[in-house]
């Protein structure tokens, strides 16, 4: 009981955490660069751990726990996941947030991800949410409509607002993919070439449509390593787990408490004002996830 409650939370503030983070990061490194280095850190991380492991094992002469065979449509699989995932979800948000598209508007038009997932799962994987669930996730959108609505403006880039609706369409595609594939690759092999990945492309776009700049001062050193030890290694290894373990629906659906727990992080942290609106709309949104995930076992028969 204790770990169906205690990863969904701990996800949540982890995931949430890396928008304050992001915010300390990106005003010392341009988008792509700061994105390219993380994941690069990420990807020898994984890949160390992966080495110690099998080094350990063959050391006590004692067999590895067996994994799926890597076959290179496994590979390639989790190669799209890792570029959709953290190549075009994080790489659009943070180009349409560097290029004029309000925070809080990235956040709610990502935030309305589940209502895009749960309705293609229905169709790719036969999940059926019940209606109480359909409700849940109605009165999340709602929470978090509430909890940006003060800071939402009345007009938007236009190529900023069509990369936020490709960081949706991203983060959709590369959920239901790893929901699809995730049982063909263990989980610190998928960790590996997904980071991989994502610094492969990254590496493109900094050589072809970004002028790379990165300032190394302790602030932006101090928000790379919250990127990399807390939001890549922490809150993506819970996700993947979430993912392989609930519907869906219900693990995306925590995605609509990640604005109004960023909203708490940040009055913390960086002193952004709270209001009764925003803690009305935290109430509603934590309201419709309580729906989704109490009815997942439910919704997957």
């Amino acid at each position: 009981m204790l770990e169906r409650i205690g990863l969904p939370i701990t996800f949540v503030l982890l995931w949430s955490s890396a928008f304050v983070a992001a915010k300390s990061g990106v005003v010392y490194a341009t988008p792509f660069a700061f994105l390219a280095v993380r994941f690069a850190i990420v990807a020898a991380i994984f890949a160390s751990v992966g080495t110690a492991v099998y080094i350990w094992h063959k050391a006590r002469k004692k067999p590895a726990k067996t994994s799926p065979k890597l076959t290179l449509r496994a590979i390639s699989g989790s190669a799209c996941v890792g570029i959709l995932l953290h190549g075009f979800y994080l790489g659009c948000s943070f180009y349409a947030m560097a290029n004029g598209l309000g925070a809080a508007l990235t956040a709610l038009i990502v935030s309305t991800q589940p209502l895009l997932t749960t309705a293609l799962a229905i169709l790719l994987f036969g999940e059926k949410p019940h209606a109480i669930q359909w409700l849940g996730i109605a009165i999340g959108f709602c929470g978090v409509i509430v909890v940006l609505s003060p800071s939402l403006g009345s007009s938007a880039p236009t190529l900023s607002l069509i990369a936020s609706i490709l960081a949706l369409i991203a983060i959709t595609g590369g959920t239901l993919l790893q929901k699809k594939i995730g049982h063909q690759v263990g989980l610190l092999h998928s960790n590996v070439i997904q980071a991989s990945a994502a610094t492969l492309f990254f590496l493109v776009l900094i050589n072809t449509i970004e002028a790379p700049h990165i300032d190394w001062t302790p602030n932006f050193i101090g928000a790379l390593a919250w990127q990399v030890l807390v939001v890549s290694t922490g809150a993506y290894i819970i996700l993947m787990i979430l993912i392989k373990r609930d519907s869906v629906a219900a693990t995306t659906s925590l995605l609509f408490l990640v604005p109004p727990t960023t909203a708490l992080i940040a009055n913390v942290w960086l002193a952004e004002p709270l209001t009764p609106t925003t803690v009305a709309g935290f109430f509603m949104a934590s309201a419709g996830v309580f729906l989704v995930t109490r009815f997942a076992v439910q919704a997957k028969s």
